[in-house]
């Protein structure tokens, strides 16, 4: 396994891939199409996509981070195909962001999901991002029950 940087052949595999799994647990929200349906500009103001790839260079898993519109620096999408799920592809895409965020002297990085979503919360904590209040008027998601943040010192 390795991981690569966004490559626009990998754009299908992003939007794929965070359809599935939101659509298993929950229902695709308005914010979800707009989000997947403008990767180009979250990459070109500077944000990154990290995929975790197999020896057949085959997607195994994917997480992006970008600084949203209030200036805030977020994993917007994160997603394993299911039978790479507890591979440690989708953790490798996590860390490859959280060292992205330390490379450009990202002051925080903020996550919103769902407390159903056990493994991606128990990662969360496992990197060191520490539980906030949900921000409904932030974050628009109904599904959206927990948040979190992990700050940086430099």
């Amino acid at each position: 396994m390795k991981i690569v940087p966004y490559d626009p052949k990998y754009k299908n595999d992003f939007i794929e891939m965070n359809k599935e799994w939101i659509s298993q647990m929950f229902i695709m929200e308005d914010e979800d199409i707009r989000e997947l349906g403008n990767i180009e500009p979250y990459i070109e103001n500077g944000g990154q996509i990290f995929f975790a790839i197999d020896d057949n260079e085959d997607v195994m898993a994917c997480c992006m981070i970008a600084q949203r519109e209030d200036g805030d620096w977020e994993i917007m999408k994160f997603a394993a195909k299911g039978m790479y799920t507890g591979t440690g592809a989708g953790s490798a895409c996590l860390r490859a962001c959280i060292e992205y965020a330390e490379e450009k002297h990202i002051e925080k990085i903020i996550i919103v999901s769902n407390k159903k979503c056990v493994q991606a919360v128990h990662l969360y904590r496992k990197y060191g991002f520490t539980e906030i209040p949900v921000d409904k008027e932030k974050f628009p998601f109904e599904r959206a029950d927990i948040a979190f943040e992990k700050l940086f010192e430099y």
